[in-house]
């Protein structure tokens, strides 16, 4: 399969079945939530992908694993540069029909209850779920962006003028009431 040929909406149950896996690249352009929170163009900027669902039929349940790796490029919050941000992820997701199949998952596994996440949908009870495959990896994604963005290590660009150490050195209010003070005492 090409890029343009990522499947973005799948049936889990149908696709695990039938073994599907998917290698490739595509532009983080495709990540739009992540796209807001980037500086410059992500066009070119590729997201490596590695994907392939499996089928627990004891369990009735699907298994996403995927590798993704990007790298962001975001505003550092201490010099105000560019600052590439390494995104990679390994995923190991259970896709499950229905809450009362939790129970059955290891304590530490990550699960989504398709129907119930913005990712997937589930229509009547004869109709299969739909899960947007290009949104679980976005929101996996997204769980590594950091809130403020920095380079491990880099110089300041505002440093402070004369102005603002002379700012900061004002008049201590306490001075003026001891001033008043001693004016009350003579």
């Amino acid at each position: 399969m090409s890029a343009n040929t990522f499947p973005a909406h799948i049936e889990p149950f149908k696709w695990a079945e039938q073994g599907f896996t998917w290698s490739g690249t595509l532009p983080l352009s495709r990540f739009a939530r992540i796209a807001r929170e980037t500086v410059g163009s992500v066009e070119h900027q590729p997201v490596q992908i590695n994907c392939k669902l499996s089928m627990d039929a004891y369990l009735r349940l699907v298994w996403l694993d995927a590798d993704i790796e990007a790298k962001a490029p975001m505003t550092c919050q201490r010099c105000l540069e560019v600052v590439e941000i390494d995104l990679v992820s390994n995923v190991h997701l259970a896709l499950v029909e229905d809450e009362s199949l939790i129970e059955r998952l290891d304590e530490d596994a990550d699960f989504v209850v398709l129907g119930e996440s913005e990712s997937s949908s589930k229509g009547s009870f004869d109709e299969p779920a739909i899960v947007d495959l290009l949104t679980l990896l976005e929101d996996e994604l997204l769980l590594l962006m950091p809130l403020s963005p920095k380079h491990h290590a880099c110089e300041h660009k505002h440093r402070p003028t004369e102005q603002d150490i002379v700012e900061e050195k004002r008049d201590n209010p306490f001075d003026v009431l001891a001033s008043l003070k001693g004016k009350l005492n003579s």
